[in-house]
């Protein structure tokens, strides 16, 4: 697991109890810095009191007419889940090396989480989750004391539950922890089973003492593996079961259950080749073709719209005449529209409708009748009255049993049909006819509603259906609006003047429910709060639902963060707000990301925010989140752009003091450009020194980044002549960007004379004649008014072409005179 769930990740979310202090650097925006130093919030060996950054509110000063302000606004605490804290600490102090909590402590987190998660199911076990509550596990199971059922120790029951909630509860992110979960419980379970039987105990005993076992356990277990992309294992395991059952044993009800999940884990799987080769064994074995085992062979292939392999599947007659699911029938109804086999379809619904069919068929009926036959409301009121007409009526004869009455399950089938159509106006009319039906409206009827509407852009009325619910004239159970109230506020966002009142009106209502966002949906509140400076609606947020987020879930939030800092049509103040919640929530955020954010704030002329954004990074307590000496050189480049003596003094005491860096000569260049650029051309030279004294020895750039200093160094000519001598001495290929900045060096000291002859001789001295950078180069070093027009005059004269090119560009005034518009990018 990354090192990045540690206390600094999670431990500082629970602690963080303060808003935003003004930094004193900046002391017009906010900055998350820590307060004071605050004890560590877990028992583990440090002595010394650990920093944690907090968002701290200034406190105002208090005048006379201050006892008429509001009070101070405070922060909503996050929510964690009962035990979560307990699966936190323990991992902490297990990537610190520390000694652990008692194991009492332990295993009543782990039992607080396990039994929350099952009773709670509104949120399923993520994958952060799930690898907390392994490593947890597999630390009690290690150190499990020696009695079996010891009375401190993990039950029975507290495995089953755990086995429950991870096969049951799939979450929507990755899921390689979930099985390598539900593998260690059920293990562990087996284990103890096993245990017993070694020490002889009668199998009514072991039954006794585990509570009754019996393929309760095994069925979770296969539901795992299918669930989680195990589905090969399931099938070795079911071979395996199998093998242990006598007879009629083999083929007992729970079997085909059990071979029914195997089946449908391998389609989910997409294993082609497995799938038909597992259904092979079963059929040879005698499992019939069931209806069950019929919907997954045809939605299958009609999901990937294999035309002979889906009429093939769907076609093969069901044991006993048993009739095809109902989801059977709609993966056919879907499969027809993209393959244009509604001819095909005709007759098989045909006969469906002649079998007089229970209602959960007639609605699938109305809706392949919406979405084949494109049939409006009142054809669709005609075969409802032909579904409730008895059927010895329908032929003539006499009175017979009613047939079934539409409800609101009907209403939604048609409504979820003209939302397939993207036919707003025709879900509307549907709508309707449930009123005219005097069908009462169900909770999922609203939430349709509310889907099209959305989908339709209409805000009033999806308000109004809103309203509907808060009243509460429809029960809503185990959350089910959850989605739809999602992407409502996704919707609310989006538009270009969000209704920052009623947004906040829903989010309230939602705080009081305890319901948890999904991360798009935080995304895009948190936009349209930064947008409108409503930083500690922000926090708010963040603190209420990223704390239960899986890291997937924190990266997709945290990735949001970075690309707003990132946005150049965002102003600095709102960026540097912006990186400080990222700060502040995300500590896990990855170097390459953090490295983004200190380019973007050079690229804003902000060496200042840039550095200091280094310094954060280079404050992390994770190794692998602390600069490279790769960022290192990144750092110093941005300085020697965009120069800053004071940042560079605090990178460079960074340097001296990182003992996980060595000096090579990219970074004697880094330091070299930067001291160069904050006006410290001799500190600049000391680090060429430095690295003609080195095993490495300078680079070509090397030599570049040293006439550039010398070019800003009094009397620079000298250093840079003897540079110069020395590689005429060992004959070396010299690249037009270093000649340029010799003729730069001796420029700079004022020597015009000679760079005119050193110029008119580099096709012998160096093979190739002068380019756009050499005259410009040169131009720009020079100083006095004088020399430049003496230059400018005999480069006329002599380069006419190139002298154009450059004037093409432009000049501008600067501290040291007249000088052309061009670039010179100096890498490290």
């Amino acid at each position: 697991m990354p090192s990045s769930l540690t206390r600094n990740v999670y431990l500082r979310l629970l602690a963080s109890h303060g808003l935003l202090r003004p930094c004193a650097a900046l002391p017009s925006r906010c900055l998350a810095v820590p307060s004071r130093p605050r004890p560590c919030p877990c028992p583990c060996p440090h002595s010394h009191p650990h920093q944690y950054p907090l968002l701290v509110r200034r406190q105002p000063r208090r005048t006379f007419f201050g006892i008429f302000q509001k009070p101070p606004r405070m922060l909503k605490e996050p929510e964690i889940e009962p035990g979560y804290d307990v699966l936190l600490l323990f991992n902490s102090l297990e990537t610190d090396n520390a000694r652990p909590p008692a194991r009492e402590e332990l295993l009543k987190g782990w039992r607080q989480f396990v039994q929350h998660k099952r009773r709670n199911h509104r949120r399923a076990l993520n994958s952060t989750q799930a690898y907390l509550t392994l490593q947890l596990l597999s630390h009690l199971v290690e150190t499990a004391p020696e009695t079996e059922g010891h009375g401190d120790d993990l039950s029975f029951s507290d495995l089953r539950a755990a086995l429950w909630v991870t096969a049951t509860r799939p979450p929507k992110g990755t899921s390689e922890y979930h099985l390598e979960l539900a593998k260690l419980l059920y293990g562990e379970i087996e284990r103890r089973i096993q245990n017993m039987r070694d020490l002889g105990i009668d199998e009514e005993m072991i039954k006794e003492a585990v509570g009754g076992k019996d393929a309760g356990d095994f069925e979770l277990f296969l539901t795992a593996l299918t669930q989680y992309g195990g589905s090969l294992e399931a099938a070795e395991r079911l071979a395996e079961f199998r093998a242990q059952l006598d007879g009629e044993q083999k083929m007992a009800a729970r079997v085909k259950v059990f071979w029914t999940l195997v089946l449908r884990g391998l389609a989910k799987e997409g294993r082609e080749e497995d799938l038909l080769r597992e259904y092979k064994k079963a059929e040879e074995a005698h499992l019939e073709y069931l209806p069950q085992v019929h919907e997954i062979m045809t939605t299958f292939f009609a999901s990937r719209d294999r035309v002979e392999e889906t009429k093939h599947w769907f076609e093969k007659p069901i044991h006993a005449n048993r009739m095809r699911s109902p989801k059977a029938y709609m993966a056919a109804v879907r499969f027809a529209i993209r393959n244009g086999e509604q001819q095909w379809l005709q007759p098989i619904f045909e006969q469906l409708i002649n079998s007089n069919p229970p209602k959960e068929w007639w609605d699938v009926v109305f809706q392949w009748a919406v979405l084949v036959l494109d049939k409006g409301v009142e054809d669709i009121k005609q075969m409802i009255q032909v579904m409730s007409t008895p059927k010895e009526g329908r032929e003539g004869g006499k009175q017979g049993k009613e047939g079934p009455k539409p409800d609101a399950a009907t209403i939604d089938a048609l409504i979820q049909a003209a939302i397939e159509k993207q036919n707003p106006y025709l879900a509307e009319r549907f709508l309707s006819l449930g009123a005219e039906l005097q069908i009462q409206p169900r909770a999922s009827t609203y939430i349709l509603q509310m889907d099209y509407r959305l989908d339709a852009k209409d805000f009033s009325g999806v308000q109004a259906i809103y309203d509907k619910l808060l009243k509460g004239e429809v029960t809503v159970s185990q959350d089910e609006d959850l989605p739809v109230l999602n992407k409502y506020l996704r919707a609310l966002c989006a538009v270009a003047e969000p209704d920052l009142g009623r947004i906040l009106d829903i989010t309230a209502d939602l705080e009081h429910r305890h319901a948890t966002l999904e991360p798009e949906t935080v995304v895009a509140l948190c936009m349209v709060f930064l947008r409108s400076d409503n930083q500690y609606d922000v926090i708010d947020t963040l603190s209420l639902h990223t704390v239960s987020y899986s890291l997937e879930e924190r990266a997709q939030v945290r990735r949001a963060f970075v690309e707003y800092c990132l946005d150049r049509r965002v102003s600095t103040a709102r960026v540097w707000d912006c990186y400080s919640l990222l700060r502040q929530f995300f500590p896990e955020t990855e170097p390459a990301e953090r490295v983004r954010l200190m380019d973007a704030f050079f690229a804003r002329r902000r060496p200042d925010m840039a550095c200091l954004v280094f310094g954060h990074m280079r404050s992390q307590d994770s190794p692998a989140q602390r600069p490279t000496p790769d960022m290192y050189v990144r750092c110093l480049e941005g300085l020697g752009a965009h120069p800053d003596p004071e940042s560079l003094r605090m990178v460079y005491n960074m340097l001296k003091m990182d003992t996980s860096v060595q000096l090579d000569t990219r970074l004697y260049n880094g330091l070299m450009l930067a001291h160069a650029a904050c006006d410290e051309p001799d500190t600049a030279v000391d680090f060429w020194r430095d690295i003609t004294n080195s095993a490495e020895g300078p680079s070509y750039r090397s030599l570049e980044i040293v006439f550039w200093a010398c070019e800003r160094l009094p009397y620079g000519d000298r250093t840079a002549r003897g540079i110069w001598q020395k590689m005429q001495r060992l004959d070396l290929d010299v690249p037009p960007e270093v000649f340029a900045a010799y003729c730069g060096a001796l420029a700079g000291s004022g020597h015009l004379e000679e760079v005119i002859r050193l110029i008119r001789g580099m096709e012998a001295s160096v093979g190739y004649g002068p380019g756009m950078m050499t005259l410009g180069v040169t131009y720009n070093a020079l100083p006095g008014r004088e020399r430049k027009e003496q230059f400018e005059a005999w480069a006329k004269a002599e380069y006419p072409d190139i002298w154009s090119q450059l004037e093409k560009k432009g000049r501008q005034e600067t501290l040291r005179g007249t000088k052309f518009n061009i670039v010179r990018e100096l890498k490290a």
